[in-house]
């Protein structure tokens, strides 16, 4: 494979236009040249996810083998190690999954919490004689229930940011490097062509209300971030 430095999609972005040969319906493919199979992952009874990965196990974490496969060469073998490693598929080739991370990525609200417990503590004195004390303890934290009695009033707005990966190959090695934070995922899938399941990240606004009004807050209330225009399910970004 020729090799520059940016490669955009690399072997991976060329799969769906490859011509797929069947080897049976068994693991253990008996195909001589270089391959790797594509294995499918089903997140809903309509979105799946596939991913071409080395292997010939019939299933490799929550993914299913089966018998299309690609060829490929020596030189694509480190470029497929860092794809499986990373959990990597194609955007593009993968839309549907894409989307509906987005479309069930939703703003949400956590409440900051502490409260006090006192609780006995044994020690051991100078002479060796047993005590009991009273120790105090803070517990602090978020949850998301409003309704606590223990909620201070610090409100926390998160809201879900995605990420994609595009690989590099300079100096004779190949690079994995990560996108921006992106509210739309349209906005990097051309220059960061891979993804994996776990391709958003929650970043964060602080507020503080009083206590007695926290059962009425949803994140409607807040005007902080912008999102993807979900009404578009189209693969390209439609810009007003």
């Amino acid at each position: 494979m020729k090799k520059n430095g940016k490669l955009q999609i690399a072997l991976a972005s060329t799969l769906a236009s490859l011509t797929l040969i069947s080897c049976g319906e068994k693991s253990d493919c008996e195909i001589p040249t270089r391959h790797v199979h594509r294995y499918t992952r089903e997140i809903t009874e309509d979105i799946t996810i596939e991913r071409y990965i080395d292997n010939e196990h019939l299933t490799v974490g929550k993914y299913n083998w089966n018998d299309n496969y690609i060829e490929i060469t020596k030189d694509d073998e480190e470029l497929y190690k860092i794809i499986g490693k990373n959990g990597l598929f194609v955007g593009t080739d993968n839309w549907d999954y894409l989307y509906y991370r987005m479309a069930n990525s939703h703003d949400y609200l956590e409440f900051y919490y502490r409260y006090e417990t006192v609780v006995p503590v044994k020690t051991i004195d100078d002479k060796g004689n047993p005590h009991t004390e009273l120790k105090t303890e803070v517990h602090t934290g978020w949850h998301e229930d409003p309704n606590s009695g223990n909620n201070t009033g610090r409100v926390r707005l998160n809201h879900h940011r995605f990420y994609g990966y595009r690989i590099t190959y300079k100096n004779g090695k190949y690079r994995l490097e990560k996108s921006n934070q992106v509210d739309d995922i349209r906005d990097i899938m051309d220059d960061y062509p891979y993804f994996n399941e776990d391709c958003s990240t929650i970043v964060y606004e602080e507020f503080y209300f009083d206590k007695k009004e926290l059962p009425y807050l949803s994140p409607e209330d807040f005007d902080v971030f912008t999102g993807p225009n979900l009404e578009n399910k189209d693969k390209v970004k439609i810009l007003n």
